[in-house]
């Protein structure tokens, strides 16, 4: 049965092995993963999670606390949409799960984690950047159930990536990000056991 914990440092190398089979060979580098770890730590709590089977790792979910992020992969934010500045936003970077689990609600439970500790910190709210593309659009679905909202659209967000989208099959991306906003003021504890 697989569990969810946070991110530690040890896990660095196998969510590079992770990212690159299930995102894209080269979406994340090394020095990347690096600073994904160093920057989900805030205040003593992680914000980024992993759903983990045994040894495997079989789904990620990165986290930014408010003040330790500038933008999502790709530079466009709709920030003056926003109903809180940026200095008390979260950031959702990327969830990926093996589609092995994709379907059964981890993306959510992973999600609701990273969501308690983010709330624990004092963000009021979490931006994120859905792939419009996603198979059955599960990626804005998910993102609607645990009460992100639309805000915008950003086409050919991850064009300046140089990876090779599952997708797209060769660089550039020609993939639509759709900006959504979670209120973080608005969800009771109880929403996320």
């Amino acid at each position: 049965m697989p569990i969810i914990r946070a991110i530690q440092k040890n896990d660095l190398e196998k969510i590079q092995e992770f990212t690159d089979f299930e995102i894209g060979q080269g979406y994340y580098s090394n020095s990347e993963i690096k600073s994904i770890f160093e920057r989900s730590l805030k205040q003593g709590v992680m914000c980024s999670f992993l759903l983990v089977e045994g040894e495997s790792i079989c789904g990620i979910r990165f986290s930014f606390p408010h003040g330790n992020w500038q933008h999502g992969k790709g530079q466009a934010l709709a920030a003056h949409l926003w109903p809180h500045p940026i200095q008390e936003t979260a950031y959702f970077q990327s969830l990926f799960l093996s589609s092995k689990f994709q379907g059964d609600g981890w993306g959510g439970k992973l999600s609701q984690e990273s969501l308690k500790a983010l709330k624990k910190i004092g963000a009021r709210g979490v931006v994120c950047h859905s792939w419009k593309e996603s198979p059955n659009n599960s990626s804005t679905r998910y993102l609607q159930k645990l009460g992100f909202r639309h805000i915008c659209e950003h086409p050919l967000y991850w064009k300046d990536v140089p990876y090779n989208c599952t997708r797209c099959h060769k660089p550039p991306c020609q993939c639509t990000a759709i900006e959504m906003y979670l209120e973080l003021e608005k969800i009771n504890n109880k929403e996320l056991l």
